[in-house]
């Protein structure tokens, strides 16, 4: 019996976890030999409640989460992962790209290519993972199968290559045609779908799809191009054959019909996922040696004997507590047995194992390499962490989760909650490591980064609903800075006389600008012993502690050259406290004089956007006080690299989808700091000076 790993991989409304239901309901995972279209739609609502869990989901209709599922069909096993679409959720999708050896691609045979599709489809070519491409919705009043097959190959190339037809439309579909197989099925009853002749009407389409499915099988394989070039045919064994090696090569990508809430198509697909792409053992010789290890992590255990496993997402289950969802990478994962994560130095002896489908468990007692399971209540695990046997030391590297695009400041209306918060932020984090958190003690926000605003809303959400704290969103103060563009002189004299022995510093400070890239670089010119040598450092923390809080609007200051040239003491008054009050006092005087300047964080952007939204995406830049650096082809979709202020980004995630009607996405990093427009800082820092923040 094959054992094989696959993804389900659509944008939002393709219909992945409709596909996943009915292929669990065919295949009996939920309902035991169906023998009616009543039995087989009961079985698929009965999925449904398992794959799509969480009350979330129900009520936005939508996968949020990645959602387990396993099933025997034709004596193979198959765990499937069920992915969210949205990009919203997009880490939940990377880590199951992490762990499957093929992958199902969705696509709605709707009017429109989703943007959400060329994103995965470059991530499925980035981890050269073979794929089926489904086409779904077919009984839809607007769907157009040969529209969407076209606008697939335009995206993707020539490898697209269509082995089934629609047979009908709309409310009128009745089965599929078979072009590999020169016939087509009849779903009538989709409890018996019965194979048939080719309907006339279709036999001219089948044969020039038929024609094209040959010349490009024969284009995948040398032996076989130079066969169709003498007797232009190939015979069906071969046909079948070079269409199995060139899909598991990645050289054709196969399209299928299927409309999962008819049950129209999911057995051919099924058939196809068990024969087309590799199983574990196949996918695992696909890689090769010179892959194994990646910046001094391993990437694969291909003569490893022993235990090795990947965990890829932790669930954390309000009856089972946390779930670590793992891939066994090598030799064999048994219940009870010590397994060591390197990462910690841990180890960890799990009582139980378990199978996963949606949030329903079944026990075994071993999972077997290329198997997918869940291991209960692991103490010194977490996400992207590697399980191995103690023999053989293997750490696997971490899963690139892609970096958050959207921050928020939570406002939370009692005060004091600050740790509670923290607790529950942490919880949640350990399920969706895109979600992140801190507080930002220069500008007093409890900051929260996702990857859209449908993301932050869920965390929410779930803030309000499961850890009963009312809280809301706000927008995030910008972190400025201040510097000083010219240079400038001061004394900062402290004397104080109480009685007794009392408090005298007095030293004189040169400012003069610098690279911003380091806060401060601090100097001693002093000679004679105007200032002891035991009081310079004082000096210089005075002046570290003054660049806390600048003299425009209370901003850290960055880029100071700073010297200590003169200065006077007193041999009992002085001491190190006031040395460090005078060089403070120093600093201010001298910047104040030194024309200060307010300066914001510059972020660097990687914009990808269909060619079509270009002229308004470069213009929304602009709009931004922004610049654009470059702009490439990547494919159908062009990449534009671009500096904006981070004060006029705060919200471009959101933006950017609404230009582009959900087909733009970006990364983003701080480049660096520049200086606010004089009509900015302006009111920057009035409102600074009568709004200060605590």
């Amino acid at each position: 019996m094959a054992s094989f790993t696959l993804g389900l991989i659509a944008h939002v409304g393709a219909g992945k976890t409709s596909l996943a239901e009915a292929m669990l309901a065919r295949s009996g995972a939920v309902a035991r030999k169906p023998a009616a279209t009543a039995a087989l739609a009961a079985a698929a609502a009965e999925a449904a409640s398992l794959l799509d869990f969480l009350p979330e989901e129900r009520e936005h209709r939508s996968s949020l989460k990645c959602a387990l599922a396993h099933l025997s069909y034709g004596g193979h096993a198959l765990d499937l992962l069920d992915t969210p679409g949205s990009l919203d959720f997009i880490g939940d999708t990377t880590a199951a790209l992490r762990v499957i050896d093929g992958a199902l691609l969705l696509s709605s045979a709707e009017p429109g290519l989703q943007g959400q599709t060329e994103y995965l489809w470059e991530r499925l070519e980035q981890r050269s993972l073979p794929r089926l491409l489904v086409i779904t919705k077919l009984d839809r009043e607007q769907a157009d199968f040969h529209g969407r097959l076209e606008q697939l190959r335009q995206s993707f190339g020539n490898r697209i290559v269509a082995v089934q037809l629609p047979w009908g439309k709309a409310e009128g579909l009745r089965g599929i045609v078979d072009v590999l197989e020169s016939c087509a099925y009849d779903y009538a009853d989709p409890a018996k779908p019965k194979r048939v002749a080719i309907p006339a009407e279709l036999a001219a389409a089948a044969a020039e799809h038929r024609h094209r499915l040959i010349e490009m099988v024969a284009e995948s394989d040398d032996a076989l191009l130079e066969k169709y070039l003498d007797t232009e045919e190939l015979t069906p064994a071969e046909l079948r054959a070079g269409l199995i090696q060139g899909t598991k090569a990645c050289k054709l990508v196969p399209v299928l019909c299927a409309v999962p809430t008819r049950q129209i198509g999911i057995d051919t697909v099924l058939e196809a996922a068990v024969t087309w792409l590799p199983d574990v053992a196949e996918r695992k010789a696909q890689r090769q040696a010179a892959e194994q290890t990646v910046d001094g992590y391993a990437r694969d255990c291909m003569d490893n004997p022993h235990c090795a496993a990947l965990v890829f997402k932790t669930q954390l289950d309000h009856y089972a507590g946390r779930l670590s969802l793992v891939r066994v990478m090598s030799g064999e994962l048994r219940a009870g047995e010590e397994l060591l994560n390197p990462a910690t130095g841990a180890t960890e002896r799990p009582a139980h194992l378990y199978k996963l489908t949606g949030r329903e468990q079944t026990e075994v007692k071993t999972l077997k390499a290329g198997e997918l399971g869940v291991l209960p209540k692991l103490a010194h695990t977490h996400t992207g962490h590697s399980l191995c046997s103690p023999k053989r030391k293997v750490e696997f590297a971490p899963i690139d989760f892609p970096l958050p695009v959207l921050t928020y400041a939570l406002q939370l209306p009692v005060k004091g909650e600050e740790e509670k918060v923290s607790t529950a932020l942490h919880r949640m984090s350990e399920s969706d490591p895109t979600l992140g958190f801190r507080h930002n003690a220069e500008t007093g926000d409890f900051l929260v980064s996702g990857m859209g605003k449908a993301h932050l809303d869920l965390a929410l959400e779930r803030l309000q609903r499961d850890h009963r704290i009312a809280a809301r969103f706000t927008a995030p103060h910008v972190p400025y800075r201040e510097t000083i563009r010219a240079p400038a002189k001061a004394q900062g004299k402290y004397k104080k006389q109480t009685g007794g022995h009392g408090q005298y510093g007095d030293c004189w400070l040169e400012l003069r600008p610098r690279d911003q890239t380091e806060p401060l670089a601090f100097h001693s010119a002093i000679v004679g012993g105007a200032i002891p040598r035991n009081f310079i450092p004082a000096v210089e923390k005075g002046v570290t502690e003054a660049m806390h809080k600048g003299v425009l609007a209370g901003f850290p200051v960055i880029g100071i050259d700073a010297t200590v040239y003169d200065g006077s003491y007193h041999d009992v008054d002085s001491s190190e406290m006031a040395f460090k009050i005078a060089g403070s006092m120093a600093f201010k005087k001298a910047m104040e004089s030194a024309r200060p300047v307010l300066l914001e964080p510059i972020l660097e952007l990687e914009i990808v956007v269909p060619g079509e939204n270009m002229g308004d995406v470069l213009g929304d830049i602009n709009a931004r006080r922004g610049r654009v650096l470059g702009m490439d082809n990547r494919g159908p979709k062009q990449v534009v690299r671009a500096e904006v202020p981070m004060a006029e980004s705060l919200s471009y995630a959101i933006d950017l989808r609404a230009l582009t009607s959900g087909q733009g996405y970006f990364t983003q990093k701080v480049s660096r700091y520049e200086e606010v427009p004089d009509h900015l800082a302006d009111r920057i820092v009035k409102e600074r000076q009568t709004a200060p923040r605590e």
